[in-house]
């Protein structure tokens, strides 16, 4: 149900560096990140009975992403020409597989240069050539000659430079897709918990990096997150992000993983609107990808014929409960980055493209196929408060405060 695998082997060398001459003159310099007060204090301790029932509740609407890359070359940023020279283009990462392929795949197809981020170079170089033969030799997919390895913020770094040294290239949209789902507790090179190193920290590194780049355009920022942010209530600490003192518990890392990815775009809308960035986060649907391989091994996508199966009475019954495909996984990623209408929308949470969740009507979400989330008519959710409910930990305050420890954990690597 869900997206790509990710194996923490050390880092490879790049193939080759982008550049051949050291250009220290052009570094970019930008500072764009207002540290702010920790105002926001983590939930008290609830207990284990309630917090299961939210998590399992939850765990019907969970998700699938894509997983990113890596890089160890040293590349610098070159003096760029005129924009009216550049091609404008959108970066996925983790567009290798799961909804990362099929949102770069439908991106190509409308005739966008689409950008393969992955953690290393043959990845991105395979995912190109399988784009190709999917939409047509024409397609315009650019890789880079360093990989991303969101586990190692050096690695993301590098490849942030190798994309600013691409004077061509104009970012139109920047789509944090990569991400891991219920895994053991492992740390990043910097020794970060592995969720929020590549779910969160890793992204927010690279798109800290980019910010200039999306502030030429008036670009976009796609934050693909996950309903089952719905526990951030209870596994959202930002006191302890690195899960260095709670009992480690593979699904509430995965769910506050999510709740910072929806967090990380509100504070980046609020920040950037000025300069003329939209940022958005969304939740794909109960998608058939590779990031089940943690919880579901059998079940993980290299493993199945999806067309098969969704063909099949059990993929047609799947289709009726909800349960997506990575096409159809990636279509809201897509709406988001490159829809005129997606343009005039900033820090909202989107089910499907249009589609902003709390919010839809009980037609909407039918219609969308989220029939088992509550519109808040239903009977008890309006003295419940839900679904609003679920999504108290989505504040101002947690939001400032999660931005300001984020800025300072990533603060060596900056550009």
């Amino acid at each position: 149900m869900f997206a790509p695998s990710i194996s923490r082997a050390t880092p490879c060398v790049a193939l080759e560096r982008a550049t051949t001459t050291r250009r220290t003159t052009r570094r970019r310099h930008h500072n764009t990140r207002a540290s702010t007060p920790d105002d926001a204090s983590a939930p008290p301790a609830l207990a284990r009975s309630r917090r299961d029932f939210v998590r399992d509740a939850a765990l019907l609407s969970t998700l699938g992403v894509g997983l990113a890359a890596r890089a160890d070359a040293d590349v610098d940023v070159d003096v760029a020409p005129a924009a009216a020279t550049k091609t404008p283009c959108v970066l996925i990462t983790g567009a290798n597989s799961g909804v990362g392929y099929t949102a770069a795949k439908q991106i190509a197809a409308q005739g966008k240069t689409v950008v393969i981020a992955c953690r290393s170079v043959q990845k991105a170089e395979q995912a190109a050539r399988e784009l190709k033969e999917d939409v047509g030799a024409n397609a315009k997919v650019v890789t880079l000659p360093v990989g991303l390895e969101l586990t190692d913020l050096a690695s993301v770094r590098e490849y942030a430079l190798a994309f600013l040294d691409r004077s061509d290239l104009a970012l139109e949209a920047l789509v944090c897709n990569a991400g891991i789902m219920a895994a053991p507790l492992e740390r990043t090179t910097q020794g970060h918990e592995l969720h929020f190193g590549i779910n969160h920290l890793g992204h927010f590194l690279l798109a800290d990096a980019l910010t200039p780049a999306l502030r030429e355009t008036k670009g976009r920022v796609v934050s693909v997150s996950s309903l089952l942010s719905m526990i951030g209530d209870f596994a959202l600490d930002l006191d302890d992000l690195d899960w260095n003192r709670r009992e480690y518990d593979p699904w509430y890392a995965y769910g506050a993983s999510k709740a910072q990815n929806v967090l990380f775009a509100d504070e980046f809308a609020r920040r950037e609107g000025k300069n003329g960035i939209v940022a958005n986060s969304l939740h794909p649907g109960i998608v058939t990808t590779n990031l089940v391989r943690y919880s579901v091994p059998d079940l993980v996508q290299s493993k199945r014929d999806l067309a098969k199966e969704r063909e099949s009475f059990a993929g047609r019954l799947a289709a009726k409960a909800g349960i997506r495909n990575p096409d159809e996984g990636g279509r809201t990623s897509v709406w988001l980055a490159t829809s005129d209408a997606a343009a005039k929308e900033t820090g909202k949470f989107f089910i499907d493209p249009g589609l902003v969740y709390p919010g839809a009507t009980r037609a909407q979400l039918v219609e969308a196929g989220d029939w088992f989330l509550s519109s808040g008519t239903e009977f008890l959710a309006p003295q419940l408060g839900m679904p609003e409910k679920l999504f108290e930990w989505r504040t101002e305050a947690n939001a400032t405060a999660l931005w300001s420890k984020s800025q300072e954990m990533v603060s060596k690597y900056t550009i």
